[in-house]
């Protein structure tokens, strides 16, 4: 008989989330670069400066959390953040050249994480499952505590 936590897709996808983030942690271990510092770095590289509050949307993370990993870079100096000259209550964040160059040596280290994560499958099994993962976040976009947002020039 098949354990009932295997038919269940939330299990399945929290034991995956675990299982990713351990790789990830594992391959970038001498960046010292957890999955959601480099999604904030990245967002920063891609996008540009902006408000701390958009960056925590760009990246689906709720206030607290983009604070805590905002400070965390911060500390590390390899983001600044400003108080905005349009809202006083408002911090602009911004890559500095340390925080490019990390995620430049990183981003080898992030590939052959997320290739390590999909190896037990095929091209195309992988190629499907980033579909369907893609669906499911959006699908249920609005229903996560801290949704995706789309980026909104602020800085």
């Amino acid at each position: 008989m098949k354990n009932s936590l295997t038919t269940i897709p939330g299990h399945l996808l929290r034991r995956c989330h675990q299982i990713g983030v351990a790789i990830f942690l594992e391959d970038c271990a001498e960046f010292e670069l957890t999955p959601l510092q480099f999604a904030v770095l990245q967002t920063l590289v891609k996008n540009g400066a902006q408000d701390q509050v958009s960056l925590g949307g760009a990246t689906a993370m709720d206030r607290t959390t983009t604070a805590l990993v905002v400070s965390k870079l911060e500390q590390r100096e390899l983001l600044r953040r400003e108080r905005s000259t349009r809202d006083q209550r408002s911090k602009i964040v911004s890559i500095t050249p340390n925080g490019e160059k990390l995620l430049s040596a990183a981003l080898p280290a992030v590939k052959a994480a997320q290739r390590r994560i999909v190896a037990p499958l095929s091209a195309a099994e992988s190629t499907r499952l980033m579909e369907l993962l893609e669906k499911l976040a959006q699908g249920n976009n609005e229903s996560s505590r801290a949704p995706q947002r789309k980026q909104k020039r602020s800085a």
